[in-house]
């Protein structure tokens, strides 16, 4: 018969055999992951998550509920993995700015370097995570909404030390909203749009020496917006 359902931790249920419940649930998420980002979240099954997944048609429910639950699992993870990958970009850049003030142009390009290559890195990694946010901004976000993390934390924290390294209270949260936006959005865009405009310029998105250029130009253009007045 199919799979057998067993707890959350593992342990075998009266009559069925014992089975790895944090295995079956990762294959799920993996499965979800591709499925969503595929045929967005109106287009994608819960059978053929379940079945791409390997498990039985209901054990995706018995883990998550409902489609809307499994969906909400994926993009919990997803941005999950995105801050566990850019955290340590903090780190590195406070390790830079921190007692540097005021900062040379070697520091702040450098600064702004481990920024933009953490998150096209990031990026290049997870192409479904671009799909997902491609599909939420088609939608509207109607499923992340407002309650979800509007954009990386670990990004703003990045950008924040090293504008407090050059001018501090003189840049207004607005100024530094604007940072942030354009610094996701440079890095956004390629991959969002790599088989449309890229792929009509005749650009791979996906190789790794035009990803070079792409973060050396990134960070030339958040040097003149950083060394802007405020």
């Amino acid at each position: 018969m199919g799979e057998q359902l067993t707890d959350r931790s593992g342990s075998k249920q009266p009559g069925g055999r014992r089975r790895d419940a944090g295995a079956s649930r990762e294959r799920i998420l993996d499965a979800a992951e591709a499925g969503f980002a595929r045929d967005g979240y109106d287009g994608a099954s819960m059978g053929r998550i379940a079945q791409e997944a390997g498990v039985s048609s209901a054990l995706p429910a018995y883990f998550f509920g409902d489609k809307e639950g499994l969906y909400d699992a994926v993009v919990q993870r997803q941005f999950a993995v995105r801050e566990a990958r850019l955290r340590p970009v903090v780190d590195r850049v406070r390790a830079l700015v921190d007692g540097a003030a005021p900062l040379d142009e070697a520091t702040l390009r450098r600064a702004l370097g481990e920024i933009v290559e953490g998150y096209v890195g990031f990026l290049a990694e997870h192409p479904e995570f671009v799909r997902l946010m491609a599909w939420e901004a088609l939608n509207e976000g109607r499923r992340t909404g407002p309650a979800r993390p509007p954009h990386s934390s670990a990004v703003q924290d990045a950008l924040d030390a090293i504008i407090d390294a050059l001018d501090g209270p003189r840049r207004p949260p607005a100024v530094r909203r604007h940072l942030l936006i354009t610094t996701v959005g440079l890095c956004f865009f390629p991959d969002a749009h790599a088989d449309t405009m890229l792929a009509g310029l005749g650009i791979d998105a996906r190789d790794r020496r035009w990803r070079g250029t792409r973060v050396q130009h990134v960070v030339d253009v958040l040097v003149a917006a950083m060394r802007s007045a405020g």
